[in-house]
């Protein structure tokens, strides 16, 4: 005897009708410019990215170059390549108030706290309680 399929069964959308949107979609070339957090070690602290399109800036007076505009991204206020954290970071954007406060707590941290370094897992019995 053969079984039929249902029709309210599990795969019922299948004929004829799309599937359901699972989110936003992107590029995994091209960079989206906005903000964004990463997580360099597993279970380490947030660091916050900002991704943008724009002339090179002139490293020793901060001034924008006259040359073709390239993509930029800044961890925690520091200049990185990009191709180091996109497209891995793509479905974890941020407002820029949540970037400003991660990039804030990075710079005021302690070197003793937990979550001073983003290269170490923070260790849950010396972190202070999130209350």
């Amino acid at each position: 005897m053969t079984r039929r399929p249902s029709k309210t069964g599990k795969y019922a959308n299948r004929k004829g009708k799309p599937a359901a949107a699972r989110g936003r979609s992107f590029d995994a070339d091209e960079p989206v410019a906005g903000f964004y957090t990463a997580r360099l070690v597993r279970d380490g602290p947030p660091v916050a990215l900002h991704f943008w399109f724009g002339p090179p800036v002139d490293p020793d007076t901060g001034e924008p170059m006259d040359r073709a505009p390239v993509w930029h991204c800044l961890m925690n206020g520091q200049p990185v390549d990009v191709s180091r954290f996109w497209p891995e970071c793509a479905k974890r954007q941020i407002s820029q108030d949540q970037y400003l406060h991660i990039r804030q707590r990075s710079k005021t941290l302690d070197p003793a706290d937990p979550y001073f370094d983003p290269m170490k897992p923070i260790d849950a019995s010396k972190a202070a309680p999130p209350f």
